[in-house]
């Protein structure tokens, strides 16, 4: 996960980004233009020349079973390390798609915040009317160019202060999110680049140790997030990757401190980069602009709150029309949003 996140069997994902020219590749390192690198994937993308993807790193089970911090979350016995790539155009691995407007059932979330340029902000992905928007690390301005290489790479393109988690009323929040790659459930990668997805938070642990979930506060609160980044390690049950300041930044730890001058890789993440901050006092080491996020975690997510809860929380999800609220934000419409159901957001009011 980018900046991290974990499972019950493998974690994190964090996220990153490439520009354009052609190599398949399917993860991992720095690849010359005409490379060629698999990992257990069941699919080819096009990525450019001086791709970087966020590589997925399973570690050997610990001996113990005490859950221990991995990823952006806290799992039982394993980490891992995931982001994502640029590569454009990812076609699904399998043929199941998700029918708008219906609940898929028994998958689960993360978190994370790396500051890399997402993946999503590259030209040429999903069915979007334009790319999801990056800004330049040092003003914070919007880059309309969407070539400018990642901040995570040595560019200048960095993830936009304003992608964050935020409290719409008191059962629903809205903000962002990196999608699972597994070709099951409506989830494909770079298709679901700007698609917009409605979460309802349901009470039910993992069931390798009985760890994680919802704390009970959390439990049928709904969350609506638009896709702006891929999770190339983020597959099967695993959906979502939630964007959260604070949550970890997982293997790409240069992109924060460069974009945020006076501050150490160490301040957005407790220095525990799978994992992230385990309470809010240390949400008053990040720069102003994300601590208001970074509490969100603590005050509406009610991370950790209660008896290791929340952590990896299992969602139903269904893809719904996109909020003007988020798009206004990202600059990613689909094209196809027109025909997607809108989600209620409260009494009378639709989306």
């Amino acid at each position: 996960s980018s900046s991290s996140s974990s499972s019950s069997s493998s974690s994190t994902i964090t996220t990153t980004t490439t520009p354009p020219t052609t190599a398949t590749v399917l993860t991992t390192t720095v690849l010359p233009s005409t490379s060629i690198a698999t990992v257990p994937l069941s699919t080819t993308t096009t990525v450019p020349s001086t791709t970087v993807t966020h590589t997925t790193t399973t570690l050997p089970p610990a001996e113990t079973t005490v859950p221990r911090t991995t990823a952006g979350f806290l799992a039982p016995t394993t980490a891992t390390t995931t982001t994502t790539s640029a590569a454009a155009g990812l076609p699904p691995t399998t043929t199941e798609q998700q029918e708008s407007g219906e609940w898929v059932t028994g998958t689960w979330t993360t978190g994370y915040w790396d500051c890399c340029k997402p993946s999503c902000a590259w030209p040429g992905k999903g069915n979007s009317i334009k790319p999801a928007k990056s800004c330049d690390a040092k003003t914070g301005e919007v880059l309309w160019d969407p070539n400018v290489e990642s901040v995570c790479q040595g560019g200048n393109a960095a993830t936009c202060t304003d992608q964050k988690p935020f409290v719409y009323n008191g059962n629903l929040s809205m903000g962002f999110a990196a999608a699972a790659v597994s070709g099951s459930r409506g989830l494909t990668g770079d298709a679901n680049c700007g698609q917009c997805f409605e979460l309802k938070f349901v009470n039910r642990v993992h069931s390798n140790g009985n760890w994680g979930g919802a704390d009970e506060q959390l439990v049928g609160k709904r969350m609506i997030v638009q896709v702006t980044n891929i999770g190339y390690d983020v597959t099967g049950d695993h959906s979502f990757d939630l964007q959260i300041p604070g949550a970890g930044q997982g293997a790409f730890t240069s992109g924060c401190a460069a974009q945020f001058a006076g501050h150490s890789s160490g301040d957005f993440d407790c220095n525990n980069r799978y994992g992230g901050c385990d309470s809010k006092d240390g949400c008053a080491k990040l720069p102003a602009e994300l601590r208001d996020a970074c509490k969100w975690r603590y005050d509406w997510f009610h991370w950790l709150d209660h008896a290791g809860k929340t952590n990896n929380p299992y969602v139903n999800f269904r893809r719904v029309r996109c909020p003007e609220l988020l798009t206004s934000i990202s600059g990613a419409i689909p094209a196809d949003d027109d025909e997607v159901p809108a989600a209620e957001l409260g009494s009378d009011l639709l989306v």
